[in-house]
């Protein structure tokens, strides 16, 4: 079955919470789970007319298994010190798989410093994640928002303990990767479904795709408004008194992105130390 890409995940926002309760404990030897079928299904990606290739790598394939325990994980607070924050608070599929919010909430509360990116499309990035592309990959992503105090204020070490003691992640994790006991349960592996379940987040259905890319034929398919914006944005002069500007960074390709990071501009500061937010130069030292 060819899957074509996901534009809202209104089910997955509806899987329970594997909430830990801090139940009884597993073997010191752990538990042995070869009695659990492990035959994974590869998943079948068909990119959207338009789009880049995708970079998977090769010790990560996208498998129905390793996605079904991504999404898992991913809407679960589980991976949080106090079970009150998944991935989903800050990457809503209502808001475009972001929290609409200025700056995102983490846990008790705490205000972080920026908002969370929209993961849509998040697979195609090549030049890092984060908005100061700290990130080389999604799985080294989804390894980060755990331990920041912030955030999720965990450990991945007390993280595995959690997992490793759940049956029902005890059974997805055979099931995504072939694990022999619950004592393999480990951080990488719960990045690399994160991952997987992230490179699937696909959209390109838009009325901009459904013209440019879908060759969609109605003449009448962008509003008055929308069509006075699309001049605006690609500095149309000949349609528009007003040049937006906008597609010198955001581009006419399927991603509407140049991939690169730039100066905006908006403060002026004699030293990097002095911007309030370094971005990209607290990575760089730039």
């Amino acid at each position: 079955m060819k899957h074509y890409f996901l534009l809202f995940f209104v089910a997955m926002a509806l899987v329970p919470a594997c909430k830990d309760d801090d139940g009884p404990q597993p073997p010191a030897d752990g538990v042995d789970l070869t009695d659990i079928p492990y035959s994974p299904t590869a998943y079948q990606l068909e990119l959207p007319p338009g789009f880049p290739s995708m970079n998977i790598p090769a010790d990560n394939p996208l498998t129905e298994q390793g996605i079904d325990l991504g999404r898992h994980l991913f809407f679960d607070p589980i991976l949080s010190v106090d079970s009150t924050i998944s991935c989903a608070s800050c990457h809503d599929p209502k808001f475009s798989f972001t929290d609409g919010k200025a700056f995102s909430t983490g846990v008790e509360g705490q205000i972080g410093t920026r908002s969370s990116m929209a993961i849509i499309n998040a697979a195609f990035f090549e030049k890092g994640l984060f908005w100061d592309g700290r990130a080389a990959t999604l799985e080294d992503q989804a390894l980060q928002p755990v331990e920041n105090p912030i955030e999720m204020a965990e450990s991945w070490d007390n993280v595995e303990k959690k997992l490793r003691r759940h049956p029902l992640y005890q059974k997805k994790f055979r099931e995504a990767f072939g694990i022999n006991n619950s004592k393999e349960i480990t951080r990488d592996l719960a990045a690399k479904a994160i991952a997987q379940f992230e490179r699937i987040l696909i959209s390109a259905n838009s009325k901009f795709d459904k013209k440019f890319y879908q060759n969609d034929p109605d003449p009448f398919l962008f509003s008055d408004l929308e069509t006075d914006g699309y001049f605006i944005y690609f500095d149309d002069l000949s349609n528009s008194q007003v040049a937006g500007h906008c597609a010198h960074c955001h581009d006419g390709g399927p991603l509407l992105t140049s991939d690169d990071y730039f100066n905006n501009g908006i403060e002026d500061v004699a030293t990097l130390d002095d911007f309030p937010d370094p971005g990209r130069g607290a990575v760089t030292g730039k």
